[in-house]
C-alpha cells in the first residue's frame, strides 16, 4: 500500500466494480490488459491488500491469487484444483482449520485424476468453502492469454459457464495484450470482461514513482527525459530510479541484463508476430531509441519514406510505436523502451552498447555538478567491469563523431520543442541558439538541417511573441546560410522562412516588402520539382495575389493567380491542387468585384471542371463554394434558370455529405434556390426548397446551419403571408421561435425577433388584437435589454405597434404607456 503511488484511477475502477458485484446475482469480471512492466501484478497485489484490510470489503470478498505463471493448468479440473490450493494458502492464518481441510481435500482429489468427474468435485469443494467462509471469491489469474493457449479446447466455454452462473466466483485477470478471442463473437471470452488498459505513466505519475524509489523530488521538465528513456514503464523507471538512489551503474546494468534475460522469449515473440517489412521498420525505431522522424527511420531501415510512413501507421495502430506531434513534426518512438534495451543487448551482443546509451542519457539528465560527483564512482566501476569500461570508451571515442554530434543536435532541438510546449520561450530560444552556436559552421548536411530547423522555429517563436525584429533576423540568418543550397531539405527550410517572412510583413502592413519576399521565394525555388518546395511557391503566389488585391492592383492580382495555375494546374498533388483551386476561386471573386461577370463565371467553371469529381474534402469545399458563387452571379445577371440549375448541381454533388462546411454550402444553396423561385412567382417550388432545407438540417446544432434553417422558416412565413395563408404563416414563425427562441446567437436572435414582429402584424391583420399585443410583449420581453441596434429597432417598432393597437382598442392609457416605454428606452 505504501509503495502504490500510481495507478490509483485504475485501482478505483477495479474496487468500484468489485463492490458492485457484492450483492449482484451476476458478477462483472475484469481483464487488465497491458504489456509487461506496466504494473499489472502490482495492481493485483494492491487490490488484494485492499480486500484484506478494508472493513467493508474484507467481510464480503476474499482474494485468491494464482501464481504469475499457471503452468499446471491444462483443463478445468486443474483450474479448480489450483483454486483450492491457493484458497487454502490465503486463509491459512485467519482460518487454519478450514485451510487444513482444504489441503486435505486437494490432496485427496489430486489422487483421483483418472475420474471424469474430478473437475466437478473440485469446483463443488471451492463453492462449499466460499459458502462456509460467507464470502465471494475474487480469483486473480495472471497472463490469461498464455493460460488459454495451453488448455483443452472446451476450457474457455466451461469457465465462461461458471462465471456467468455462479455469483460466488468473480475473475480478476491480466493479459499482456488484447488477444484474438476477446473480439471474436464465436470465442468464449467475447464481451465477458470489463477490459481495463494500463497506459504508460504520464509525467506526473513518473515523478510520483521516482520520488518514492529514489527519494528525490524532480520537476516536470526534469522528469521528461526519464519519461522518454523509460517510455512510462513503471518497472524500468523503478530500475533507473534505483540507480539514482545508489549511484551504481554496475548494479543498474545487472538489473537490466537480468530483466532482458528473463523476458527474452517474450521479446522475441513480440518481434516474430510482425510481418517482415513491419519488423524492419520497428527494429529501426528500436535502434534509433529517441523520438525520430519518418525520414530518419527510413534511412535506418533502408526503405523508401512513403513505405515507412505507411508501416509506421500500422505499427502505431498495433500499439507498438508511439507518435508525437503533427504533420512534418511527427516523431516516432517505441511504445516500450525495454524493447530498445533488448534489441541493443541482443544485436550488439554486449552490455557496452547500453552503457554508452546510458552515459549519453546521463549527460542530458544530470547537471555538470552532479556528473562531477558521479565521475569518481563511475571510474571505479569501470575498473571493476569490462562492459562498463568498454561502454565508456565507446562514448568517449564517439565524442567528435558525426553520430554523437547528431544526437546532441537532436537533443537540443527536442529540448527547444519541449520548452515551447511548457511555455518556457526564453529557454526554448536558448536551446536553439545553443544548437546554432555548436553546429552552425558544420558542413554536414544532417547537422545543417538541424541548424536550419532551429532557426525556423526560433523565428516562429519570436513571431508569436510579437518580436518581429528578432523574427526577421532568425529567418534572414537561415536564408543567408542555406538559401543557395542545392540540398532539397535545406531549400525547404529557406522557403518556409521566406514564406513566413512575407506573412509577417503583410501583417505589419508592409505590403511592398511582403510582395518582394514572395517574389524572392518564387525566383529561388520556382523551377524546383520537389513537391514540398512547389507547395511553398504556390502558397507564395496565392498570397501575392491576395496582397495585390488589397492594394487595389487588379491586374497584378490576376497575373499572380494565373501564374500559379499555369505552373501547377496539371499537378495531381493534393496540396498543390488546393492552391490552384483557391487561386481560381479568388480569381472569380476579383472579376466579380470589377463587374466582369463573364470572366467570373469562367473562373468558377474552370475550378469545377478541374476538381468537381475530387473526393478530397478541401477540394470539394472549393468546388461547392465556386458553384454557390456561380449561382449568385447568374441570379445577378438575371439568369434565374441558370442559377437554379447551379444550385441543384451543388445539392446533387454534396447533399449527402456529413462535412459541416459542405452542409453549409448545401443549406445556403437551398435557401437561395427558394428565394430565386419566389422571385419567379413559383410559390410551390419556393416552399419545397425551404422544406428541403429544414428537413435536412433542422436538427443540427451547428450555428451556421441553424441560421440557414431560421432564415428558411422566416421566408416560409413571409411567403405564406403573401399568399393569404395566415395559419401556415403563423405556424412557420412559431416553428422558428420554438427552435431558436432561447439561443444566445445574435444572428439567430435577430431571426426570432423578425418572426415575432411579423407574427404580431399577421395577428393584427386577422383582427386578433389580443394575440397581437401578447406577441409584441413577447418580443420586448425577449430582447428589451439587448444592446444590438438591429434588435433594439425591432423592440422599438414592436412598442410603437403595440401603442397603435391599444389605440384601436380605445385603450388610451395603455397606448400612452407603450409610447412612453419606447421613448424611455431609446
Amino acid at each position: 500500500m505504501a509503495q502504490f503511488v500510481v495507478r490509483n484511477r485504475e485501482l478505483a475502477i477495479v474496487l468500484e466494480t468489485l463492490r458492485g458485484n457484492v450483492e449482484s446475482p451476476s458478477c462483472q469480471h475484469i481483464l487488465v490488459v497491458a504489456p509487461r512492466g506496466r504494473g499489472k501484478t502490482m495492481l493485483l497485489a494492491r487490490v488484494a491488500a485492499e480486500l484484506r484490510t478494508d472493513d467493508e470489503l474484507s467481510g464480503r470478498l476474499l482474494p485468491v491469487r494464482f501464481m504469475e505463471e499457471s503452468q499446471e493448468i491444462f483443463n478445468m479440473a486443474d483450474f479448480w484444483l489450483e483454486t483450492l490450493f491457493h484458497l487454502a494458502r490465503e486463509i491459512a492464518a485467519s482460518d487454519p482449520d478450514l485451510a487444513r481441510e482444504l489441503r486435505q481435500t486437494h490432496s485427496a482429489l489430486t489422487g483421483r485424476w483418472r475420474e471424469q468427474t474430478l473437475g466437478e468435485h473440485a469446483r463443488n469443494a471451492v463453492l462449499a468453502a466460499a459458502d462456509q467462509l460467507g464470502r465471494r471469491l475474487v480469483l486473480m489469474v495472471e497472463n490469461l492469454q498464455s493460460l488459454t493457449d495451453d488448455v483443452d479446447s472446451d476450457f474457455g466455454w466451461k469457465l465462461r459457464g461458471v462465471l456467468q452462473s455462479e455469483p460466488q466466483i468473480m475473475l480478476l485477470a491480466t493479459a499482456t495484450s488484447r488477444f484474438e478471442g476477446l473480439d471474436d463473437a464465436k470465442q468464449p471470452f467475447f464481451e465477458l470482461f470489463r477490459i481495463l488498459g494500463l497506459d504508460p505513466l504520464d509525467n506526473y505519475e513518473c515523478r510520483r514513482l521516482w520520488q518514492l524509489v529514489s527519494g528525490n523530488t524532480i520537476t516536470a521538465r526534469e522528469c521528461r527525459p526519464l519519461q522518454i528513456l523509460t517510455g512510462g514503464s513503471p518497472r524500468l523507471l523503478v530500475i533507473v530510479a534505483g540507480f539514482a538512489k545508489h549511484r551504481s551503474l554496475r548494479l543498474l546494468m545487472e538489473e537490466l541484463v537480468t530483466l532482458v534475460d528473463d523476458h527474452t522469449e517474450y521479446f522475441r515473440g513480440h518481434l516474430e508476430v510482425l510481418a517482415k517489412t513491419e519488423r524492419r521498420v520497428y527494429l529501426a525505431v528500436l535502434d534509433l531509441w529517441q523520438p525520430s522522424s519518418t525520414g530518419e527511420i527510413a534511412a535506418r531501415a533502408r526503405l523508401g519514406v512513403r513505405t515507412v510512413s505507411s508501416l509506421l501507421g500500422r505499427l502505431v495502430d498495433r500499439g507498438a510505436v508511439l507518435v508525437e506531434g503533427r504533420g512534418r513534426k511527427r516523431r516516432y518512438t517505441a511504445a516500450e523502451r525495454l524493447y530498445c534495451i533488448y534489441y541493443k543487448l541482443r544485436r550488439e551482443r554486449d552490455e557496452a552498447a547500453i552503457v554508452r546509451n546510458l552515459i549519453h542519457f546521463m549527460a542530458v539528465f544530470y547537471s555538470r555538478a552532479e556528473l562531477a560527483k558521479l565521475s569518481g564512482m563511475l571510474s571505479m566501476e569501470a575498473k571493476q567491469s569490462s562492459a562498463i569500461r568498454e561502454g565508456f570508451e565507446r562514448a568517449l571515442a564517439s565524442e567528435d563523431t558525426l553520430d554523437l554530434q547528431m544526437e546532441v543536435a537532436k537533443a537540443l532541438f527536442n529540448k527547444g520543442i519541449m520548452h515551447h510546449e511548457w511555455g518556457e520561450y526564453e529557454a526554448e530560444l536558448g536551446a536553439y541558439d545553443d544548437l546554432v552556436v555548436r553546429f552552425g559552421a558544420s558542413d554536414s548536411p544532417e547537422l545543417q538541417l538541424q541548424v536550419a530547423r532551429a532557426l525556423l522555429n526560433k523565428g516562429v517563436t519570436h513571431g508569436q511573441r510579437d518580436e518581429s525584429g528578432e523574427e526577421f533576423a532568425a529567418y534572414d540568418d537561415l536564408i543567408v546560410r542555406f538559401g543557395d543550397s542545392e540540398i532539397p531539405e535545406l531549400q525547404l527550410q529557406a522557403a518556409k522562412a521566406l514564406f513566413n517572412k512575407g506573412i509577417t510583413h503583410r501583417q505589419r502592413g508592409e505590403s511592398a516588402a511582403a510582395l518582394a519576399t514572395y517574389d524572392d521565394l518564387v525566383a529561388r525555388f520556382g523551377t524546383s520539382d520537389t513537391p514540398e518546395l512547389q507547395l511553398q511557391v504556390a502558397r507564395s503566389l496565392l498570397n501575392k495575389g491576395v496582397t495585390h488585391g488589397r492594394r487595389d492592383e487588379f491586374v497584378a492580382e490576376l497575373d499572380a493567380y494565373d501564374d500559379l495555375v499555369a505552373r501547377f494546374g496539371t499537378s495531381d498533388t493534393p496540396g498543390l491542387q488546393l492552391q490552384v483551386a483557391r487561386a481560381l476561386f479568388n480569381k472569380g471573386i476579383t472579376h466579380g468585384q470589377h463587374d466582369e461577370s463573364a470572366a467570373e463565371l469562367g473562373a468558377y467553371e474552370n475550378l469545377v471542371a478541374r476538381f468537381g469529381t475530387s473526393d478530397t474534402p478541401e477540394l470539394q469545399l472549393q468546388t461547392a463554394k465556386a458553384l454557390f458563387n456561380k449561382g449568385i452571379t447568374h441570379r445577378q445577371r438575371g439568369e434565374s434558370g441558370a442559377a437554379l440549375v447551379t444550385y441543384d448541381d451543388l445539392v446533387a454533388r454534396f447533399g449527402t455529405s456529413d462535412t459541416p462546411e459542405l452542409q453549409l454550402q448545401v443549406a445556403r444553396s437551398l435557401l437561395n434556390k427558394g428565394v430565386t423561385h419566389g422571385r419567379r412567382d413559383e410559390f410551390v417550388a419556393e416552399l419545397d426548397a425551404y422544406d428541403d432545407l429544414v428537413a435536412r438540417f433542422g436538427t443540427s446544432d451547428t450555428p451556421g446551419l441553424q441560421l440557414q434553417v431560421a432564415r428558411a422558416l422566416l421566408n416560409m412565413g413571409i411567403t405564406h403571408g403573401l399568399h393569404d395563408e395566415s395559419a401556415a404563416e403563423l405556424d412557420a414563425y412559431d416553428d422558428l421561435v420554438a427552435r431558436f427562441g432561447t439561443s444566445d446567437s445574435p444572428e439567430l436572435q435577430l431571426q426570432v425577433a423578425k418572426a415575432l414582429f411579423n407574427k404580431g402584424i399577421t395577428y393584427r391583420q386577422r383582427g386578433e388584437s389580443g394575440a397581437t399585443l401578447a406577441t409584441y410583449d413577447d418580443l420586448v420581453a425577449h430582447f428589451g435589454d439587448s444592446d444590438s441596434p438591429e434588435l433594439q429597432l425591432r423592440v422599438a417598432r414592436a412598442l410603437l405597434n403595440k401603442g397603435i393597437t391599444h389605440g384601436r382598442r380605445d385603450e388610451s392609457s395603455a397606448e400612452l404607456d407603450a409610447y412612453d416605454d419606447l421613448v424611455a428606452r431609446f
